[in-house]
């Protein structure tokens, strides 16, 4: 049997409107480390808007998390979404180009 853990974003950090880069790192830094079970949904119904740091600050600390635990979100708003979809491709052009100088 597999124990889920489901973190709920608006309750967590306490606002609803604005998430910041300070936001990310007291998520992933705070709570996420000291969670024991290996998955974990985070909820984001309720979440309104995420800024661009916000979202380049939580793919990149769910990637380092990702190697111990399993991650997946859910309640996603369209607008919470695309955010995250425009940080993935910075994201991927990031490692692109490093990987281009490497050459």
């Amino acid at each position: 049997m597999t124990i889920i853990y489901v973190i709920s974003v608006k309750n967590v950090l306490s606002t609803s409107e604005f998430l910041d880069t300070e936001s990310v790192q007291h998520f992933f830094s705070s709570l996420i480390p000291h969670i024991v079970v290996d998955h974990i949904v985070i909820d984001f119904s309720g979440v309104n808007q995420i800024n661009h740091s916000f979202a380049l600050g939580y793919l990149k600390s769910k990637q380092d998390i990702s190697i111990k635990k399993v991650i997946k979100e859910i309640g996603m708003s369209k607008t919470i979404s695309r955010a995250i979809e425009i940080a993935q491709k910075e994201l991927r052009q990031s490692i692109h180009q490093k990987m281009l100088i490497k050459k």
